[in-house]
């Protein structure tokens, strides 16, 4: 099956919205999730609270209610969730790819599908994604094991515009396949393999964005 990039616009109604993050955040503690900036040496920055909830847990059946049933409509009727969590972002995350995200494990095989990624309000902010990934490498390992291109594929408008936050030398091996903007109630699902970022939201004057993030699977 193909994993495609899509956007649907008002995929949760604003009542929908609402019940879902009222549940989660009311009920779940923040998980502090780290992350690198430039490398191994460099110390991790907190970059997200994590609200994580079992979609299996009986307490959330009524939020699962409302997102399970979309997500099998639009995507696949035998969708497994790896993890699910209202994400709070309060750092740029750079570039990354989520093929080792999620702890929960499908009882039959299964293979890498789809992020998604529904914002629980507008945000001057972006997600970007590139069309190169990897099943089995890290951005590291990919920039190690694969030849640059001949110069840097962004100009000095897009960089300045998204990626003030992460180093100009990566447009060397990536290049842009489409920008999300962050708007309420909207879904953006794309290939978990292909690496992303976000934008520097930070530059924007916002302090945190917040979206409800899974990490899914299918069938294999």
């Amino acid at each position: 099956m193909n994993i495609d990039l899509r956007e649907i616009a008002n995929f949760l109604t604003d009542d929908e919205l609402t019940f879902v993050r009222d549940r989660v955040l009311d009920t779940i503690p923040g998980d502090p999730n780290y992350s690198l900036v430039a490398g191994p040496d460099v110390p991790m920055v907190h970059s997200a609270n994590y609200h994580i909830f079992d979609p299996a847990d009986t307490r959330y059946q009524d939020v699962m209610a409302i997102l399970m049933p979309k997500f099998q409509q639009h995507f696949h009727p035998e969708l497994f969730i790896q993890q699910i969590h209202i994400l709070d972002s309060i750092d740029p995350y750079r570039v990354h790819s989520d093929v080792e995200s999620g702890y929960l494990q499908s009882p039959t095989p299964t293979t890498h599908a789809w992020t998604f990624i529904i914002p629980l309000e507008d945000y001057n902010s972006h997600t970007i994604v590139f069309n190169e990934g990897s099943e089995v490498k890290n951005l590291g390992e990919y920039i190690g094991a694969t030849q640059p291109y001949a110069s840097s594929t962004v100009d000095d408008e897009t960089y300045h515009k998204y990626f003030t936050h992460i180093p100009r030398e990566l447009f060397q091996w990536l290049t842009i396949d489409q920008i999300f903007k962050w708007k309420k109630g909207a879904m953006f699902a794309a290939p978990r393999f292909r690496f992303h970022t976000s934008d520097n939201f930070l530059a924007n004057g916002l302090t945190r964005k917040q979206a409800i993030v899974a990490w899914t699977s299918i069938p294999a």
